[in-house]
């Protein structure tokens, strides 16, 4: 059996600093797609590694400022209707 040669780098202060600098950039954006947005800047990490390194620096997606709209009842029990998909 052949190991495969690792192509993601693991997470240096580099590394850690780049991911740093992103979420405070794009404070919204989740573990995936704060992956993409390193991948575009060229650092490749694996994705349980940047999970683990969010969770341990406490590092987590702003919520939206939306709030959670609350319709009533179901239109099934005489509530508004659905609006249109």
């Amino acid at each position: 059996m052949t190991r495969h040669k690792r192509t993601c780098q693991t997470i240096d202060e580099r590394v850690a600093k780049e991911i740093r600098r992103l979420h405070k950039r794009y404070p919204k954006l989740g573990h995936r797609a704060l992956a993409e947005a390193l991948r575009e800047a060229g650092v490749h990490v694996e994705p349980q590694d940047l999970k683990r390194f969010l969770k341990e620096e406490g590092l987590k997606p702003e919520r939206s400022s939306r709030p959670w709209r609350w319709g009533g009842p179901p239109s099934w029990m005489g509530g508004p209707p659905e609006p249109p998909r």
